[in-house]
């Protein structure tokens, strides 16, 4: 019986040693123009939070946004030259180049996959349009499927003269697609059948109008689909809201990502994320430089807990890695990734260290 304990802690150790030595997959996309533009892929140890430099792959011109499919089998990338491309990520984690597709519109800017892997969706904020594909089952994108252009203004008139498609992503079910016009300060809802590759104008609401001159940039929807945390990009605030069974956002109230007193260069909130136990939410700001986290109450309301700058140079993107131990910032100003701690019971988290060169990094893609 001693023994057989002895095998038992012997293997529970073993493991345990196993699961913090293991590294996670993530890439970099990049603003980086140049010829050796390129998707980064790295390597985070989960024991230590050091990040290693695996390999880089060039086949799209600064591919800026990335987004990886459910199954872990395929990454979408965004281009300059107006494309998404499709990649293969094989067994090695490395990517070889399938297709590509035009944008439809000027400026792409973001890309994301329907939780079923049957769609894409990219946002064109040049352009300010929208545009919808379908997944093949290799992998490849189809010729779009949809494509919408959308018009209005806000009051801020040098971000705001036209429409800005910034975002663009379907709830946890997959039943609706929302998408942000950062130019209309509009969140336009659509119902979603990917199985037919369809959408079409939510009925129940076609859009929800934001603050004007707030800027809507990106947004977050927790996994139990009822609460939308939307990023306004020009104001710096994020607005809690709440999604009902027809896929109505309702605003709950609105927080600054700031300090009320901050008074230094100009401020432009940037990316939204959740923490993986669905019990935070993270923003950064570009300006003040900053990484800002809230934990979200029961009814919905966000408190701000922690607010964090060393090391923090125009953080266009950052991510928080599946197990929900370490956050990567995307120094887009200093060309290098930083990384933080996070302590999953209170939301803070800690400057750890800054890590490898990555010129203008500007999004960051968990496995």
């Amino acid at each position: 019986m001693k023994k057989l304990l002895l095998s038992i802690a012997l293997l529970s150790a073993g493991l345990k040693a196993f699961a913090q030595d293991r590294n996670v997959t993530f890439y970099v996309g990049t603003q980086d123009k140049g010829a050796n533009s390129s998707i980064t892929r790295c390597e985070l140890n989960l024991a230590s939070g050091q990040i290693t430099l695996i390999d880089t792959i060039n086949k799209s011109v600064a591919p800026g946004y990335v987004a990886i499919s459910p199954n872990k089998q395929n990454l979408y990338a965004i281009g300059s030259d107006n494309k998404v491309s499709a990649y293969a990520i094989g067994a090695d984690r490395k990517l070889t180049f399938l297709n590509s597709q035009s944008s439809e519109g000027m400026g792409p800017c973001h890309v994301s996959v329907h939780p079923t892997g049957k769609m894409a969706f990219v946002s064109n904020y040049g352009g300010g349009s929208f545009s919808a594909y379908n997944i093949e089952t290799d992998g490849k994108l189809s010729a779009p499927v949809y494509k919408e252009q959308y018009t209005g203004t806000g009051p801020n008139t040098k971000r705001q003269e036209k429409a800005h498609a910034h975002f663009a992503t379907a709830g946890p079910d997959g039943k609706y697609v929302y998408v942000t016009d950062l130019g209309s300060d509009k969140v336009m809802n659509y119902s979603a059948d990917a199985n037919a590759g369809k959408l079409t104008p939510n009925a129940a609401q076609p859009f929800f109008s934001g603050k004007a001159g707030a800027g809507p940039r990106h947004l977050v929807i927790h996994p139990s689909g009822k609460r939308l945390f939307l990023l306004n990009e020009l104001e710096a605030t994020i607005t809690a809201c709440s999604i009902d069974k027809k896929g109505v956002i309702k605003e709950i109230k609105t927080y600054p990502t700031i300090p009320a007193d901050y008074s230094g260069p100009a401020n432009t909130s940037a990316a939204v994320h959740l923490h993986p136990n669905g019990k935070f939410v993270y923003v950064s700001n570009r300006g003040h430089n900053s990484i800002t986290a809230f934990k979200i109450l029961s009814n919905g309301e966000l408190e701000m807990v922690d607010q964090q700058t060393k090391s923090i140079a125009t953080p266009r993107d950052f991510n928080i890695d599946p197990t929900g131990k370490y956050l990567i910032v995307a120094n887009q100003a200093s060309d290098n990734l930083a990384v933080y701690d996070i302590n999953a019971e209170t939301g803070k988290f800690t400057f750890k260290h800054e890590s490898i060169a990555v010129k203008l990094p500007i999004c960051v893609a968990f496995l």
